[in-house]
């Protein structure tokens, strides 16, 4: 989306507290000094606290309890033998309404400094709990009212790392591949990654794996630059034919309106003749010079691909076979392929076009209503669709999914609509991509959705894997940093081995569109031209297809037809969402003519 002024400061996730932003923001219900009764503190949770969700009119107040925020709940009380006591508070993310009813203190997130977030979970950490270790690194990574302090965040996250914690394993292992707070080492990077996958931690095995991947896709793109290549020298040599043949009708069209040497006077048909000859060459080779310069492009892209990727070593040691531990019975409703449990499938397909206060869009709705049929009949998705959504139906939505989606199944979020950007370097403060609901304001961002807050979510919400499309303005910036190395395998073959071991690490993943907003295709309206290119590839995919599949050939047809018609050029991206708990996993598509449905267990 064009056109918004993003310089207010944010306020969606900030809006927890009426507090002065500098101040504690913690939301507290009850006593911790003393030590309370059960009923006391059974009263705080339930009683004497705000009223429950329900009963409250829609507002505000209403969406601020569907953020997540970081709790801190009361201690348990026990009673042993004559004594009664309150055991030490727990630390945990879930949402505001979660928080207050089990009578726990909260923190507004953005509203607060560092310290008022590590006074959750510091002691917690300090006594060596790894999870709290983790999200102490995590607040120090993110800054939170700060610059971040990477040094710091990589001592946690090594601590907890230390203790098997996959999480701050994937963390740790970022910080080494962008070299932020340690020294830049990618073979230790990769290291981290593999242990969080809970496989062997063998340096020169992992490497040699990696070494063949990296093979397979230099091999690839050395493939395609030939190709192109081939494609530009052709390309070139018809344009030099044109242009020779452009100056030799140039020269008759000056001799036929001359007369010529040999003539007496012109002659007005043949130079008219040949003048429209001449225009049409000069047509012909003004649109092969811009298939040429798209060529030459795409070939320089392909280059710089292939010159991204890390050089191979020269270590090749066999791996040995994994020993995979066999699947639990399947759920109700999982899909069954090939002998491997996928899980249940889940979908939120959101098409926002008719906006009340800002520009309306031409093709988020129609492409999502083709979104949602695809997904239910060809994929067998349990879909939610909503069209033209607010603030609060999108908070609401994504809550609600904490409830249904259980720790083995998946879960696509689509979204369509216009999206922003805010902060930066001008303002000073770390730039922050949003969703806008058709209730967002121009210059207000107070119904502005956080791509935070939604990375908040889906790292709450229990599913194996959640895969993100997002057909909006800076969909990617859900994801503020790019790894290719956290992407999971980057071959396009699929194998029962290499499905089982993307089944078996947690999965947090966007694939944006990369545009300025949702163009129409001019070929296919409305949908756009990013929209119509995923349904494409999901119409066409007859067999078991892994994301980084899905995303190449949305990529390729986006690339190759964005920017002819006048439009801004697209360049979609797919990204790994490491807020949200990334651990290097894969998400699955499986057509319905392929799956079976287990029936019981």
């Amino acid at each position: 989306m064009t056109g918004i002024d993003a310089r207010e400061r944010p306020v969606n996730s900030a809006s927890l507290s009426d507090t002065n932003p500098s101040a504690l923001s913690i939301q507290r219900c009850g006593l911790w000094s003393t030590i309370l009764a059960a009923a006391v503190l059974a009263g705080c949770a339930s009683g004497g606290g705000e009223p429950r969700l329900e009963s409250r009119d829609r507002g505000s107040a209403e969406v601020e309890d569907l953020y997540v925020v970081d709790c801190l709940l009361p201690g348990q009380v026990r009673r042993v033998g004559g004594m009664t006591y309150l055991t030490p508070r727990r630390p945990t993310r879930t949402t505001v309404q979660d928080c207050r009813i089990r009578g726990g203190e909260y923190v507004a997130y953005d509203r607060a400094d560092y310290r008022t977030a590590l006074n959750v979970w510091l002691e917690r950490a300090e006594g060596g709990d790894a999870e709290a270790q983790n999200y102490v690194g995590e607040i120090f990574e993110k800054g939170l009212g700060r610059d971040p302090d990477y040094v710091s965040a990589a001592t946690w996250y090594r601590r907890a790392a230390d203790q098997g914690y996959s999480r701050a394993q994937i963390n740790l292992g970022f910080l080494y591949e962008q070299g932020l707070g340690v020294q830049q080492d990618t073979a230790t990077a990769l290291n981290y990654y593999r242990q969080a996958s809970g496989v062997s931690e063998d340096d020169l095995v992992f490497r040699s794996e990696m070494d063949g991947e990296i093979a397979e896709l230099r091999a690839q793109l050395d493939a395609q630059i030939a190709q192109a290549d081939q494609q530009v020298n052709t390309l070139q040599q018809q344009l030099q034919r044109l242009v020779d043949e452009r100056d030799a009708m140039q020269r008759r069209v000056e001799e036929a309106e001359s007369g010529g040497d040999d003539a007496g006077a012109a002659d007005p048909e043949e130079s008219e003749r040949l003048s429209t000859e001449l225009a049409g060459a000069r047509l012909q080779i003004e649109t092969l010079e811009q298939l040429f310069q798209r060529a030459r492009d795409e070939r320089d892209e392909l280059a710089q691909q292939l010159s991204e990727l890390p050089e191979p070593t020269e270590e090749t040691i066999a791996e040995a076979e994994e020993d995979r531990p066999a699947l639990e019975r399947p759920e109700i409703g999982a899909a069954i392929a090939g002998g491997i449990d996928f899980g249940r499938y889940y979908a939120l397909v959101i098409g926002n076009q008719e906006y009340q206060y800002l520009d309306d869009l031409e093709s988020p709705l129609t492409d999502a209503e083709r979104v949602h049929r695809l997904l239910e009949e060809r994929y067998g998705f349990n879909v939610t669709f909503l069209p033209n959504a607010d603030q609060y139906q999108i908070m609401n939505a994504l809550n609600d999914l904490h409830d249904r989606v259980g720790p083995r199944d998946n879960l696509l979020v689509y979204y369509a609509g216009h999206g922003n950007m805010s902060g930066g370097r001008e303002s000073g403060s770390r730039q922050r991509g949003y969703w806008l609901p058709v209730d967002a304001e121009a210059e207000r961002l107070v119904r502005w959705i956080n791509n935070a807050v939604i990375s908040d979510h889906l790292d709450r919400i229990r599913a194996r894997s959640i895969l993100v499309v997002a057909d909006s303005l800076y969909g990617s910036t859900m994801a503020a940093e790019s790894s290719a190395l956290l992407l999971g395998s980057g071959q396009s073959a699929l194998t029962e081995d290499s499905i089982r071991a993307g089944l078996d690490r947690r999965s947090r993943i966007v694939i944006s569109s990369g545009g300025e907003r949702p163009v129409p295709d001019s070929v296919d309206r409305p949908h756009s031209l990013f929209s119509r290119s995923l349904i494409d590839a999901l119409e066409e995919n007859d067999g078991v297809m892994r994301e980084n599949m899905l995303f190449a050939r949305v990529a390729v047809n986006v690339r190759r037809r964005s920017g002819g018609d006048g439009s801004p050029p697209q360049t979609p991206e797919m990204r790994p969402i490491r807020a949200a708990g990334h651990e290097g996993g894969d998400f699955y598509f499986v057509p319905v003519s392929d799956q079976r449905t287990a029936v019981g267990r």
